[in-house]
């Protein structure tokens, strides 16, 4: 190991996440690869089985991606990592945060 730059124990220090957790998904999505980003996006989040409620959605006029929003509730780790992987098989997705 080099004293210069000591390892960390994973991404947060250490910490590990409680479950459920609270918190808002975001999306930008390229506005040409889907008809309807926002139906699809609910179908992702219904069949993994996450309660949500949609917060967001903002498309500005002549712009080339969307941005859409969540906020969900996650009761694993398995759970949010099926959430992920749903979300960004969604055609056009280019960032899941």
């Amino acid at each position: 190991m080099n004293e210069d730059f000591p390892s960390c124990p994973g991404p947060f220090g250490g910490a590990e996440l409680e479950y459920p957790l609270h918190f808002d998904l975001r999306v930008i999505y390229r506005l040409a690869d889907t008809a309807d980003f926002q139906k699809e996006f609910e179908a992702a989040l219904t069949k993994v089985g996450v309660p949500w409620t949609l917060i967001q959605g903002v498309v500005k006029p002549g712009a080339s991606y969307g941005r859409m929003g969540a906020r969900i509730i996650v009761d694993s780790k398995p759970r949010m990592d099926l959430l992920y992987a749903a979300v960004a098989a969604i055609p056009g997705v280019k960032a899941v945060i």
